[in-house]
């Protein structure tokens, strides 16, 4: 039988004694009503009775074993954001350790009493959320591809009395492959507290790599390289337009997809001294070509001296494809 029922227990002893002296059977009426709703926010470190449940006093006689109620403590409160729950039976053995003389009392309690502390607590899920956004905004990941594999986190702070606002910094120098940094807790304006982060991203980026086998010593054309994917370990080095290295040759065997960088190149002699060159005069939308000879090696991109073979004066030309230089003005 449950300690409270419309009445506690102890009012049914009193009617037997009652009846065996030959008293009227009538209880004496309730003076106080307590009722408790099947859920409540709390705020605070004590579950005070006051403060969960609705206590009157039905006659001037209760006012004094209300105010008394009102300040039973059931226990500890739960954390902010947390929800504790407890059984009817729970509630009423927290009442009864108070030892107060309840049988003048009407009680209401649900079977089971849902309490929730009042606050905000850190959400791993936001976290997760804000680490997501800096990849989304973020160079390499902006151009590249990735997935986040892994995701840990550092001790978390208590909760808070207002609404967290989460900011992730990186930490100077970190891999974009394997990211650190500390996520910051912004309440009311300024950051409160901070947690340490980890993550794992499997990232590729885009970088030049061979279109087909290349052997050493090749001198690069059109169509031997292409852009791809890599692995972001493997692209520090690569280069990111396949038309930049094009006339250089290749110091190494590549494979097929390997990545090509500044490493696997030497510049390749397009002009030797003395050969003839074809030079090539510029002027607005206008395009002279006329015979020359060189007058030293170089490669492309080199500014080499060569002798209009018309004019016979010497030039600054720029070497732009074999045996081919544009006068520089």
């Amino acid at each position: 039988m449950p300690m409270f029922g419309r009445r506690l227990c102890a009012s049914a002893v009193f009617f037997c004694l009652w009846a065996l002296l030959g008293a009227p059977a009538a209880l004496p009426a309730a003076v106080v009503s307590v009722s408790l709703p099947p859920e409540k926010t709390v705020a605070g470190p004590r579950l005070i009775l006051g403060e969960l449940a609705f206590i009157d006093a039905l006659s001037s006689e209760g006012l004094g074993l209300a105010e008394a109620i009102s300040r039973i403590d059931l226990g500890e409160a739960p954390a902010a954001g947390r929800t504790l729950v407890l059984s009817r039976a729970e509630v009423e053995e927290r009442v009864a350790a108070a030892r107060l003389i309840l049988i003048d009392t009407v009680w209401s309690i649900p079977p089971e009493l849902r309490l929730t502390g009042q606050g905000h607590v850190v959400d791993e899920e936001e976290m997760k959320k804000t680490v997501l956004e800096y990849l989304a905004r973020t160079e390499p990941y902006r151009s590249g591809a990735y997935e986040l594999i892994s995701l840990n986190f550092g001790a978390l702070p208590k909760a808070q009395p207002e609404e967290i606002i989460y900011r992730f910094v990186p930490q100077s120098g970190s891999n974009p492959a394997s990211l650190s940094g500390y996520i910051h807790f912004i309440v009311g304006g300024r950051s409160v507290s901070r947690a340490r982060v980890a993550a794992q991203i499997d990232l590729t980026v885009p970088a030049v790599v061979a279109a087909r086998p290349l052997s050493r010593g090749h001198v690069l054309a059109e169509g031997d390289l292409r852009l791809g994917q890599v692995p972001f370990a493997q692209a520090k080095e690569a280069l990111t337009d396949p038309a930049a290295p094009l006339g250089s040759a290749l110091k190494f065997n590549v494979a097929a997809g390997e990545v090509v960088g500044d490493r696997h190149l030497t510049k390749s002699v397009m002009v030797r001294r003395g050969e003839a060159v074809t030079m090539i005069a510029r002027q607005g939308g206008l395009k002279v070509t006329a015979a020359g000879q060189a007058r030293q090696d170089g490669a492309l991109g080199d500014v080499i001296s060569v002798t209009n073979l018309s004019s016979k004066k010497n030039v600054s030309a720029r070497i732009t494809g074999p045996n081919t230089v544009e006068i520089i003005f």
